[in-house]
């Protein structure tokens, strides 16, 4: 087997010459090392490494005597693969063992699975009419945006650059080039696949992709579901909380999983840079392609664990209900100004409260923001704030970084809670709204005794 030594952009590869599938003759030991190693990427001009996992695919006879598990084939059934790309395996590794059960929403071996499919880039009206074709069969879909880097001043998308679609049907990641192809083109395709009430688009943070979508192409998902929004409101039912959380820490707290931040810190640099050509290059690096590709996998695979994790907490239809409220906000068919959101990183309070239900509390000592078994008042935890520096809490809960945790439930102010609310326990001296021990009045009325009772000591009668 000869691998040929490539040279792009400093990185330094080996691939395997206009060949798609590895028919190796060699001893099951050795079958089984190659397919269980990864290939290094090294960057000279970085000194760092990018590791990327190498697809290889086994003749079902060897596969079987390696007892090595057979990727579900693209060609089964239903798709088959556009291109025969030697593709690279997802930059995203289990950080527990897959199907452990610490949790409810744990992946299974079958879910992992999918942060290894292969991604095709479609670029041509064949390719585009086979991946709709595909795509029209699924059951749920997991939907992700590139764009144009924009002024960071704005909160719009630029241009849409790829669209990538990882469905339930077929084992492979489309990467559709928009740029290369059309807004029209795309659209014509991907209408009957986004506007079917019977497939299920998955969001992470629905709010600009789908305005993009509607914006530059007049497309709008009749049945959406943002798993971003079903963490956020299975956090509050358990803790109280609206903020919202990235796609990195909902992987790691839901299915056990840590993304590697070393090959997607290229992306990142570049696309945090200001106005600067990423995203509308062509042809993409290489490791542009695998960061589009991993997003679209682990939203995938986030839908059935956050599922699990939400049953018995969050119903999903008041999810599906809550997604609806955004969608119909930001599809309305020019940019939106008006946000629904206190900030950009929190959910609309009142849409929680109308469609999820009241904020959750600690059982122990009824405040927001954690739960009975992370209380540190019942536990005496000797935690400290790496925000404040106070003992009892963390960052995380922090009042002071957070002070929508405090908001009294009586008065609806920010900054106490009910129990010691002003307005319900005024001052005993004087009535007013604020603390009996700091009252003006009490401390003047006190001032002048202790001043009279002074000139009665130095001036006897």
């Amino acid at each position: 087997m000869l691998l040929t030594p490539h040279f792009r952009r400093g990185f330094t590869r080996f691939a395997f010459p206009k060949l798609a599938v590895v028919t190796l003759s060699a001893s099951p030991v050795a079958c089984r090392r190659l397919h269980n190693s990864s290939s290094l990427f090294s960057s000279p001009s970085t000194g760092g490494r990018m590791r990327r996992a190498v697809g290889v695919s086994f003749t079902p006879r060897i596969a079987s005597r390696l007892s090595i598990p057979s990727r579900p084939s693209v060609s089964s059934g239903l798709c088959s693969p556009l291109r025969p790309y030697v593709t690279f395996g997802s930059t995203s590794t289990p950080a527990l063992p897959v199907g452990t059960s610490t949790g409810k929403g744990r992946v299974t071996e079958k879910e992992a699975a999918i942060l290894g499919y292969p991604y095709t880039l479609v670029d041509t009206a064949e390719a585009l009419t086979e991946a709709a074709r595909c795509l029209c069969q699924s059951s749920s879909i997991a939907l992700d945006i590139e764009a144009f880097c924009t002024n960071g001043d704005t909160k719009h998308l630029g241009d849409i650059s790829l669209i990538q679609l990882c469905s339930d049907v077929g084992s492979v990641v489309y990467l559709i080039d928009v740029l290369g192809l059309s807004p029209r083109q795309c659209r014509e395709q991907l209408r009957p696949v986004l506007e079917d009430p019977a497939i299920t688009t998955l969001f992470f943070d629905c709010r600009r992709d789908v305005e993009a979508l509607r914006v530059q192409m007049g497309l709008t998902p009749s049945r959406a579901l943002d798993l971003q929004l079903h963490f956020t409101a299975l956090q509050w039912r358990l803790r109280g909380v609206n903020r919202r959380s990235g796609l990195g820490y909902v992987l790691q707290d839901i299915a056990g999983l840590a993304q590697q931040a070393e090959g997607n810190a290229a992306v990142h640099t570049a696309m945090t840079r200001g106005q600067r050509a990423v995203w509308d290059v062509r042809p993409l690096p290489a490791h542009f392609l695998a960061y589009a590709a991993d997003d679209v996998r682990q939203i995938r695979l986030l839908g059935p664990a956050l599922a699990r994790a939400g049953d018995g907490v969050v119903s999903l239809d008041a999810i599906y209900s809550l997604t609806s409220l955004y969608v119909d906000h930001y599809a309305r068919g020019g940019f939106v100004k008006d946000e629904p959101d206190e900030g950009s990183a929190e959910v609309n309070e009142s849409w929680l409260e109308r469609v999820i239900g009241p904020p959750g509390r600690c059982a122990f000592c009824h405040a927001r923001g954690h739960t009975e078994a992370e209380c540190f008042k019942k536990n005496n935890h000797p935690a400290r704030c790496s925000f404040c520096g106070g003992l009892g809490h963390t960052s995380r809960n922090c009042y002071q970084k957070y002070p929508q945790l405090l908001k009294c439930d009586l008065c609806g102010q920010v900054g106490h809670q009910a129990s010691s609310c002003f307005k319900t326990n005024p001052c005993i001296h004087c009535g007013g709204f604020h603390n009996s021990a700091n009252c003006h009045r009490s401390l003047q009325k006190g001032s002048h005794h202790a001043e009279a009772a002074s000139n009665r000591s130095a001036f006897p009668k």
